[in-house]
């Protein structure tokens, strides 16, 4: 977003080391990214998306935000790349203050997918975003050559935030302790490949993405939260399950009926992908759902974490765990525009 005569145009207030580079020899094949300075209007905007008061709001948050995303990458050809907690948030309204609207802030790693499509070298492959919430396919060290983030890697990770702040905020049966390790090895735990460098998150991720057991173990008490939970793991976990792997070999009649059914499950599921508006009408077709119960259990609560396990690493993180700093630390940190600890939001490898 940039307006304003101070501002000008693609040759005011734009780098201008490309344009030489591109008029000089270049025998090593160096790239360089057009920046440009920008203004925006900013509105106030009271609450953190951790300070919902009942899961239902949470939800109608993260829909507005979805929503944000979808119609910015659809008309907009920009991708927000950084779904996190600290980039959400919401206010409520004057008259009635059960009435929430959330948005989506902070984009000043987005990326313009028109450079994508026109496969412009300005779109360079690179990692980024909050390493908690980041997509599993951005996470695997053996993954070779960079990748570039798209929509859909956005779109997991709002699953991904989901699944944190319905652990961290919403009504379960794990202990304490439980939950705490759990939040370790699948949001913030990272291995180092002695040879590459590269940092990976393991393997609780994607197989608590592959068999929902996170869900399962969790027990979330309000209906509408786990609800939206496996319908978006669902559909989200098949970019990572392979039929041909796991019926591999198995020439049983029985088997190869059921290889046929998963196959057809995975295609129709992938096409919804594909298409921008998906989350929003989940999330929409969930809330309007009058079937579905959201009063029970409905409270924010805010769960009690131990000590950290020891192997725990933190030198990836720029948000951490915001559940071990003082309530309303993150308030402060918005309003005050200071910086706290929670700053852990992944730089470009």
């Amino acid at each position: 977003v940039y307006h304003g005569a101070d501002i000008g145009d693609d040759d005011h207030h734009t780098t201008q080391t490309k344009l030489w580079l591109d008029k000089t020899a270049n025998p090593l094949g160096l790239t360089l990214r057009t920046h440009r300075h920008y203004r925006i209007v900013l509105e106030y905007l009271e609450f953190a998306l951790e300070e919902f008061e009942v899961t239902r709001e949470m939800i109608e948050i993260v829909r507005d935000a979805s929503i944000a995303h979808e119609q910015a990458a659809r008309l907009a050809k920009v991708l927000h790349r950084d779904i996190s907690n600290g980039n959400i948030m919401f206010k409520r309204d004057k008259g009635n203050r059960d009435k929430v609207q959330g948005y989506l802030i902070d984009w000043d790693l987005s990326l313009d997918l028109a450079l994508v499509d026109a496969g412009s070298a300005e779109a360079q492959p690179e990692r980024t975003g909050t390493w908690q919430f980041l997509a599993i396919r951005l996470l695997e060290s053996d993954q070779g050559e960079p990748v570039v983030q798209d929509r859909i890697d956005d779109v997991e990770s709002f699953y991904h935030l989901l699944l944190w702040m319905a652990l961290r905020y919403t009504a379960h049966t794990l202990t304490p302790w439980n939950l705490t390790v759990l939040l370790h090895q699948n949001f913030d735990a990272s291995y180092q490949d002695p040879e590459t460098g590269e940092y990976s998150i393991g393997n609780a991720r994607s197989a608590n993405m592959e068999s929902d057991s996170l869900i399962k173990k969790a027990c979330f008490a309000n209906a509408g939260i786990e609800l939206v939970l496996q319908r978006m793991r669902r559909v989200l976990c098949e970019r990572y399950t392979d039929p041909k792997v796991s019926f591999k070999n198995d020439t049983d009649s029985v088997t190869q009926c059921l290889h046929e059914a998963v196959e057809v499950a995975r295609e129709a599921y992938l096409k919804r992908l594909e298409n921008p508006q998906w989350l929003p009408d989940l999330l929409r077709e969930v809330l309007d759902n009058k079937e579905i119960d959201w009063e029970a259990n409905r409270g924010r609560v805010n769960h009690k974490l131990m000590k950290p396990p020891k192997f725990a690493t933190s030198n990836l993180k720029r948000k951490t765990e915001s559940g071990l700093h003082p309530e309303g630390s993150r308030k402060v940190s918005r309003k005050s525009g200071t910086t706290t600890p929670q700053d852990n939001r992944s730089g470009p490898n």
